[in-house]
């Protein structure tokens, strides 16, 4: 008797035991993972993404306000490549030298007060050396004066949606800027999308500048040393002050997988070659673990037709919507197979649309989990239908509304 109750109760507890297990592998929106936990790393912030799709693969204390030293460059840079691409001004410009720009402390490109320098030597001057005298430079030339340019930085921040991110010049000297991890991968997207010709210059590795009437300047090097050790690094932008610490915003592309990795307040109390050292090893371990654990899947080519959406009151009643980019999602490895895309289109649709407007997009799942969305827009234009087409329509969508179900 007791050897059948003790038998019984084993097996109890043993179907307890599956059930239970059974019930946590059903629950809706879970994926089997993969993945490794990220590397433990002496940083403050860091977050690590897919630059293509914008899907976070892992971060800590990313939405913290954080000083970003000279990662404040890359606003700098974003404001210079949009008044190029405006026409507004040109590489070849000669940009004169004030005494404010020429005496800038920090790191420098040492651009000499009353001479001229070449607006594109002034943009290597920010991207390779760095130079805080050459951030003064371009925003008296381009605002007319530091205060003008910085009005200018804060309103792009703004219209970018970076709300955790506000700017006092043009260099990130000051520790009163601010900026999270989250912001700055809003920013470095849309810098990236919005001027693709302005990469080449971060992934420079030297650059010599000698102002007019000086002794030859030997090479300043590039603070980035991904640039050398890491295949597929192709910029972006260090930073550091000693209330900072070790800062850095890096990308990198293999196998169709474009990662930026950020990392803020690193190696803080290090020496200066002792800190740039451990930051590039904590990149390098961040970025290694993305590229051991993640892949990315390409769905569909750009200006694919994946659809057609209902145009209300259009001519012809009707258009189709295409992928404006490559489609894809960054899944976990040994994932890609699971990987599902939906297209959602916009069913309230009302001429007229113009090619290029969203018009629905697709949303990518592994497991029934979200892992990605990307937009899909109008092929072409849709003018207002004629009078017919408009009285139909309208009355078709009244009779509809009318006799929808009550929920």
């Amino acid at each position: 008797m007791l050897e059948r109750k003790f038998g019984s109760r084993i097996m109890l507890s043993l179907l307890a035991t599956l059930l239970i297990a059974h019930a946590l592998l059903a629950l809706p929106g879970k994926v089997a993972s993969a993945a490794e936990s990220p590397p433990e790393v002496n940083a403050d912030i860091y977050l690590i993404a897919d630059l293509k799709t914008g899907r976070i693969v892992a971060s800590k204390n990313a939405e913290t306000p954080h000083i970003p030293a000279s990662l404040t460059k890359i606003m700098t840079m974003y404001i210079l490549f949009d008044d190029l691409a405006a026409g507004k001004v040109s590489l070849d410009d000669m940009v004169p030298v004030s005494e404010k720009a020429w005496a800038t402390g920090g790191s420098k490109m040492f651009i000499l007060v009353g001479t001229e320098v070449k607006l594109e030597d002034l943009v290597k001057g920010i991207t390779v050396m760095s130079g805080n005298d050459a951030c003064v430079a371009v925003a008296e030339y381009l605002s007319g004066s530091v205060t003008a340019f910085v009005d200018r930085m804060n309103a792009k921040a703004r219209e970018l949606g970076l709300t955790d991110t506000h700017f006092v010049d043009p260099h990130g000297l000051s520790d009163d800027n601010r900026v999270s991890a989250k912001d700055l991968l809003k920013l470095v997207t849309a810098y990236v999308h919005d001027h693709p010709e302005a990469l080449p210059y971060h992934a420079i590795k030297e650059f010599a500048y000698t102002a007019p009437g000086e002794s030859t300047k030997d090479p300043q090097f590039n603070r980035n040393r991904l640039l050398w050790s890491y295949p597929g690094a192709y910029g972006l932008k260090t930073g550091f002050t000693t209330m900072a610490g070790f800062n850095m915003v890096a990308l990198v592309e293999r196998s169709g997988l474009n990662i930026v990795a950020i990392v803020l307040g690193s190696a803080k109390g290090y020496s200066i070659d002792a800190g740039e050292r451990a930051r590039t090893e904590i990149v390098t371990s961040l970025l290694d673990w993305a590229y051991r654990n993640y892949s990315y899947v390409e769905t569909t080519p750009a200006n694919t037709v994946v659809g057609t959406a209902r145009v209300w009151k259009g001519r012809g009643g009707k258009v189709e919507a295409i992928a404006p980019r490559a489609l894809g999602a960054t899944v976990e490895k040994g994932y890609e197979d699971k990987l599902v895309t939906t297209v959602v289109l916009n069913e309230s649709l009302e001429a007229p649309v113009q090619a290029g407007s969203k018009i629905g997009e697709v949303i990518f799942t592994v497991d029934g989990q979200e892992v990605g969305r990307e937009p899909l827009v109008a092929k072409t234009d849709v003018p207002k239908g004629n009078i017919f087409r408009v009285l139909w329509d309208s009355l078709v969508r009244a009779l509809g509304k009318a006799f929808r179900p009550v929920k």
